[in-house]
């Protein structure tokens, strides 16, 4: 009898199993790696729904300040589109926060959000998530359960011999550059042997086979490739002193953005009887840095607007100077490469007292046509 029942438990467990939602997983890419003292790396923030559909996530991620400190976050890819809480960086208390919502949900695995961390002494980084919350797409506002996966990272010593590779295309591997020409160097060593390869995989290592010069290689040493795409991209190599085996891997880092923000959006709303204006752009890559804008009512003014000091930088929603709607508005999006969108408004046209009364006017015309027209009809069957 005991037997019978833990079999029709065991059934019944099975067959609701399938029907029980799982956790939402919140995570970090890459996991569990080492990084060297004195570089820098990116954390991908990753969130997997469980086929659930979701429209806000929210989350505080620590980190270790005595180890690590933030030098960026990037966001253009981020299935987040609408940002509630921007990120906020403290590296005094090593906290990042953000909050933001998916237009329509979300439902799959997607990135949240990248950042670059600078590495400042050796040690345990202490990646962590504290305080996430994630709601569905219900119209109820129904928190999700939230599974957070474990990351352990570590910070190590950097080996003196290792390789120096620099860049006069892309010099700060931090920083985003609208050129798709991407050249780097590293000095040779006689009789050495070189394995090396780019890609937007971070974690790939170069085999163990000498790479000759062929392709975009210019000599060996001096790398440039051209005509390459919207993203991160990393060079890694490996050498080989003569009689030893090859070494670890080093890389650099180059991020390429040569795309112009899209979908810029700016509409004049009244706030509490004010006139702002409000705006937003996308940009897929790196991310939008500033909003600028100028007003002006001379035309040629505006034509030749360029990138003078006219241009103010501004955050939504923006109160226009002119409240009485009769200049002209540029609002500029600039994307963290120096890419820019720009959104024209014209001024609102008012209607003068001569304009209000061309009703009347017309009216006044149209009677006295006709009356010209009947009196000269009656003249003629006079006749």
């Amino acid at each position: 009898m005991q037997k019978i029942f833990f079999i029709a438990i065991f059934f019944i467990l099975f067959m609701v199993a399938p029907f029980v939602a799982k956790a939402s997983d919140v995570f970090f890419i890459p996991q569990n790696l080492q990084y060297h003292n004195n570089d820098t790396f990116i954390k991908n923030v990753y969130i997997d729904t469980k086929d659930k559909n979701i429209n806000v996530v929210r989350s505080e991620i620590t980190f270790n300040p005595d180890v690590l400190e933030v030098i960026d976050i990037i966001k253009g890819e981020s299935i987040i589109k609408l940002w509630t809480e921007e990120p906020i960086i403290s590296n005094v208390e090593g906290l990042i926060k953000f909050s933001g919502g998916v237009p329509n949900g979300y439902k799959g695995s997607e990135l949240v959000l990248k950042i670059i961390f600078k590495t400042k002494n050796e040690g345990d980084c202490q990646l962590d998530f504290s305080q996430t919350e994630i709601f569905l797409n219900d119209g109820k506002g129904t928190k999700d359960d939230v599974n957070i996966i474990e990351n352990n990272c570590n910070i190590i010593e950097k080996q003196k011999s290792f390789i120096k590779i620099v860049s006069n295309s892309h010099p700060d591997e931090n920083k985003w550059y609208n050129d798709d020409h991407f050249s780097l160097h590293w000095d040779l060593i006689k009789n050495a042997e070189y394995s090396y390869l780019i890609g937007k995989d971070s974690l790939v290592v170069p085999d163990t086979i000498a790479d000759k010069p062929e392709g975009d290689l210019v000599w060996m040493g001096s790398m440039s490739y051209k005509g390459l795409e919207d993203g991160i991209y990393y060079f890694h190599l490996r050498e080989k002193l003569q009689n030893e085996e090859y070494s670890q891997k080093i890389t650099f880092r180059a991020m390429i953005d040569v795309t112009s923000p899209e979908k810029l959006f700016a509409q004049v709303t009244e706030i509490e009887g004010k006139k702002y204006l409000v705006f937003r752009a996308e940009d897929r890559t790196s991310g939008i840095d500033r909003y600028k804008i100028v007003e002006t009512k001379e035309k040629k003014q505006f034509q030749k607007i360029k990138n003078e000091i006219d241009w103010k930088e501004v955050s939504s929603p923006y109160l226009l100077e002119d409240q009485g709607l009769g200049s002209m508005i540029k609002i500029k999006a600039v994307d963290k490469a120096g890419n820019e969108k720009e959104y024209e408004i014209s001024p609102v046209k008012r209607t003068s007292n001569s304009q209000r009364f061309s009703p009347i006017l017309s009216l006044f015309l149209i009677l006295t046509i006709t009356w010209i027209f009947l009196k000269l009809f009656r003249k003629r069957n006079k006749k």
